[in-house]
């Protein structure tokens, strides 16, 4: 079993946030796989696996914690379960992101810059009419 203390993100940092865990209580996870993010002050880092083996969290997302404490323990005696796979994480992550750009791209079909001048593309589109003065 190894423990997870959190790293410090600094020299004057004390105690950071647990922004958000990565992956969840009993999943297996690999050896410098991101597994949580952490908040201070003055950065956001991640906290990566540091052996492969099943995870068992022990803070709370939300829960502030001091420097150097165990936030989480990884059993290196467990075996990687047969037909497991990281897929269905990775899997969401992807839709997520397809449904951000898709977000985005719809963001981005007006033919004038932010300015209110219109793109170089716009014009071709206007037969060279011109729209500066």
């Amino acid at each position: 079993m190894i423990e997870i203390k959190v790293p410090s993100p600094g020299e004057s940092i004390s105690e950071v946030q647990i922004s958000r865990w990565i992956k969840n209580e009993g999943d297996y996870v690999e050896k410098d796989e991101e597994i949580a993010e952490i908040d201070s002050d003055k950065a956001t880092l991640t906290i990566a696996a540091e052996a492969d083996g099943i995870l068992h969290i022990l803070a709370k997302e939300g829960e502030t914690i001091a420097v150097g404490s165990v936030v989480c323990t990884i059993d290196t005696e467990a075996k990687k379960p047969e037909g497991s796979s990281q897929q269905p994480t990775a899997s969401k992550e992807k839709t997520e992101n397809n449904q951000q750009q898709s977000a985005n791209s719809k963001q981005e079909t007006s033919p004038t810059y932010a300015s209110g001048i219109p793109s170089p593309s716009a014009e071709k589109n206007n037969e060279g009419k011109k729209y500066f003065s």
